[in-house]
């Protein structure tokens, strides 16, 4: 809190101090900094145990009013120059920020007494002491000389200089993230959830098994706010935690009991409005999870393969349940597993889906192994939100032909898994998808692509992922992308012959799964 400190004004030197010190002190210079939106005048805290407030009186103490009358002695004791700060834009969304209302004033009261030059393209004064400083400090205009300021630059710093230069020059004269691949991994085992997460993410898994590099430090400031309502994110998180509650056993009002008793929804009716959409789309959801498996409980099948090259792949296949069926003499077994997500059902679910199919297969090809990922579509139907449903049914012929296939797909995910742990692929789940059904259905190929890499006011496009910015040394464009050609060996058996590496791994990693899923958008 600003308290009064001893000072040695008048000696020349460059004093630092509050507020309250300042009164009609007379300087040559003063700044005041900081003057953010939330900062100043002070927002005073109101005690529950402080009587004064109970029956206020004329007089009382008001910190916003000291902090206006002090913001005045402050400008009336500054004799050459007046210098004010405050954040112009957001540090995390670079959404810009008014200032606070005493600078807003200031700044009204200079327009409406300052003139203007003669030829000013700027009909406001304040647009002629206002400087707008870039949030970073590799920033060119940082180091442009009247930009902003003066007719010299305004940094000094050779380090940031360096990085405006590499910031702002042409992607062509920009080096390659790596010289050369890295070493493949020398393993004999192969993990199948590691397997899954490159197909999910393949630069994301690359940067972080490969050089420990994560894109966000996950860690976030707690909210003390009251909550009016739910973004996105929240909403998913209510509605996956009420979606698992539901495939346990539990039931709706319990369910809602539990996210109630968390304390993170807005308080009484607030929450209803939000709470009813969520509700009816896991309602739907669950609905279509227990109708595809039979109503039976899950469980998890551990898989123990021997790849086509020696190798084996390990892991654990969650949420399989099993049917039984009479079959001439006999009976089959059968085994579906069953994924319901409350996300919207994507890319990366159905390759995920394809990995567990092919390895369940493969480990146990005795069984007729099928996979149904169950997920949110697009829009509303009459009945409620529309459910998107990707089946993979079980492979065809006897017990040896079903592993010989899965065995043969499996081969194709591993070795792409290989490449894209020595380097970044060219590899990206939505735009490739996209890439693929273009081709398949004859569409155009560049604007299918574009529509989900380029970001635009609604949507965030791959381009932006903070991985890809990464490796690519920027937001890169879809000429960019299609332009780079394959490798050498990145051709042969069960290559395609496109001269453009991103459609040819595209081709390499979607085209078996297309050819065997089957997707249904239930009315």
């Amino acid at each position: 809190r600003g308290r009064p400190t001893r000072a040695n004004f008048r000696t020349g030197d460059l004093t630092f101090c509050t507020l309250v010190p300042m009164r009609s002190v007379p300087h040559r210079v003063i700044g005041l900094l900081g003057l953010d939106e939330d900062a100043f005048p002070r927002h005073a805290a109101h005690d529950g145990d402080d009587l004064l407030l109970a029956e206020p009186y004329v007089g009382d103490r008001d910190a916003r009013s000291e902090d206006r009358q002090l913001l005045l002695d402050a400008l009336l004791a500054a004799t050459d120059h007046l210098v004010v700060t405050y954040e112009g834009r957001d540090p995390r969304t670079n959404q810009e920020r008014p200032p606070c209302v005493p600078i807003a004033e200031l700044l009204d009261v200079i327009d409406r007494t300052v003139t203007v030059p003669d030829g000013s393209p700027h009909r406001l004064a304040r647009a002629h002491v206002v400087v707008d400083h870039p949030l970073q400090s590799f920033d060119w205009r940082n180091f442009s000389a009247g930009q902003l300021t003066g007719d010299h630059p305004w940094s000094f710093d050779p380090v940031d200089l360096a990085g405006a230069r590499a910031h702002v020059q042409p992607r062509r004269d920009r080096q390659p993230f790596l010289s050369r691949p890295l070493e493949r991994v020398d393993t004999q085992v192969v993990q199948l959830d590691a397997l899954v997460r490159f197909l999910e993410h393949p630069v994301k898994a690359f940067l972080r098994e490969r050089l420990g590099w994560y894109g966000t430090s996950g860690t976030g400031q707690v909210k003390d706010a009251l909550p009016v309502e739910l973004n996105q994110l929240e909403q998913w998180g209510v509605g996956d935690r009420m979606l698992d509650a539901l495939l346990g056993g539990s039931t709706m009002e319990k369910a809602r009991a539990a996210e109630v008793a968390r304390g993170l929804l807005p308080p009484g009716a607030l929450a209803g409005h939000q709470l009813y959409d969520i509700e009816r789309a896991v309602t739907s959801l669950a609905a279509a999870a227990r109708r595809r498996s039979g109503g039976g409980a899950p469980g998890s099948v551990e898989v123990n393969v021997r790849l086509l090259d020696g190798r084996t792949l390990v892991g654990t296949v969650p949420e399989v349940h099993e049917t039984s069926a009479a079959e001439g003499s006999g009976t089959a077994v059968g085994s579906t597993i069953v994924r319901c997500l409350y996300s919207r059902l994507g890319p990366k679910h159905r390759l995920a889906a394809w990995a567990r199919f092919l390895a369940l297969s493969a480990a146990h090809p005795e069984r007729e192994v099928s996979a149904v990922t169950i997920g949110r579509g697009m829009g509303e139907s009459r009945q409620g939100p529309r459910i998107a449903i990707a089946e993979l049914p079980a492979l065809e012929g006897a017990p040896d032909e079903r592993q010989a296939a899965a065995l043969t797909e499996l081969a194709v995910l591993v070795d792409l898994y290989d490449r894209g742990m020595s380097e970044p692929l060219p590899l990206y789940v939505k735009t490739s998808e996209k890439c693929v059904e273009a081709l398949r259905n004859d569409r155009n190929l560049r604007s299918e692509c574009k529509g989900v890499w380029d970001s635009t006011t609604y949507v965030f496009g791959e381009a932006a992922d903070a991985e890809h910015v990464l490796v690519l040394g920027g937001i890169a464009t879809i000429d960019e992308l299609l332009a780079e050609p394959a490798h050498e060996d990145e051709g042969g058996p069960g290559w395609t012959r496109e001269r453009s590496r991103f459609v040819r791994l595209a081709r390499r990693l979607w085209e078996p799964l297309l050819a065997h899923e089957h997707r249904e958008y239930p009315k």
